[in-house]
């Protein structure tokens, strides 16, 4: 006779999203969201886009690179909202390429420093051990395994 108790021993404990977790996923979703919306908004702003031409990288360029970023950056936190370890890697190695893109080529670099800090505060938190014991693989899964009686 086979036992299936660790089955259901496994999973009566699962573990709760750390709220970090949470609160950065859902920051990353809403500004993501209002970053694609004033660039839409605002592509025939004539403050914005001389500013964007003191830049090394042409103004349509950096729309596309700006529009491809926020989608990275929404797809990667609604797939960390649902437990997917690799949304982290990819939100961390875009955000180091984007980081590296914006001060290669703003004439400014202390406008970088801000959306840096903020970049480093959530890639701790989504590092942290709590939220790293969160995206581990579930052990229930792991162990399932049939056992005899």
């Amino acid at each position: 006779m086979l036992v299936f108790s660790k089955v259901f021993v496994g999973n009566l404990h699962v573990l709760k999203r750390p709220f970090a977790v949470t609160v950065s996923c859902w920051f990353l979703i809403f500004g993501s969201l209002s970053a694609l919306v004033s660039a839409c908004l605002g592509r025939n702003d004539s403050a914005r886009l001389a500013g964007m031409a003191d830049g090394v990288i042409p103004a349509e360029v950096q729309y596309a690179i700006m529009i491809f970023s926020m989608g990275i950056t929404l797809v990667a936190a609604l797939a960390m909202l649902q437990r997917l370890r690799g949304a982290r890697t990819v939100y961390l190695v875009w955000g180091v390429i984007d980081t590296a893109i914006c001060l290669a080529s703003v004439p400014l670099k202390m406008n970088v420093l801000p959306g840096t800090l903020m970049f480093a505060v959530i890639c701790a938190f989504l590092y942290s051990p709590k939220s790293n014991a969160w995206f581990s693989p579930r052990k229930a899964a792991n162990d399932a395994r049939m056992t005899p009686a």
